[in-house]
């Protein structure tokens, strides 16, 4: 990973475990060793990535169910304007 300022690699210093923090069970620290900036990466949780795969998942499937209104919309308008004729 580089910096962002400078693109000089970065310098892993470690990875340590969070406390009281529900969302990131780990953060990773890394250094810039030319411009010394500091960067935290923080790792999600297990629930959190549970959350955001069931978010996705709650996503997809409202997709779908606006695609079945959309159709079921055209449907009734072509029978409507099938009638009218």
């Amino acid at each position: 990973m580089n910096c962002w300022h400078c693109d000089t690699e970065l310098i892993w210093g470690g990875d340590h475990d969070t406390e009281d923090n529900e969302d990131y069970d780990i953060v990773s620290n890394l250094s810039c060793p030319k411009c010394h900036t500091a960067v935290d990466v923080w790792h999600p949780s297990e629930r959190l990535i549970k959350e955001y795969e069931d978010y996705e998942k709650d996503k997809e499937e409202s997709e779908k169910d606006k695609e079945k209104v959309k159709q079921i919309s055209k449907d009734y308008i072509k029978e409507r304007n099938d009638k009218k004729k």
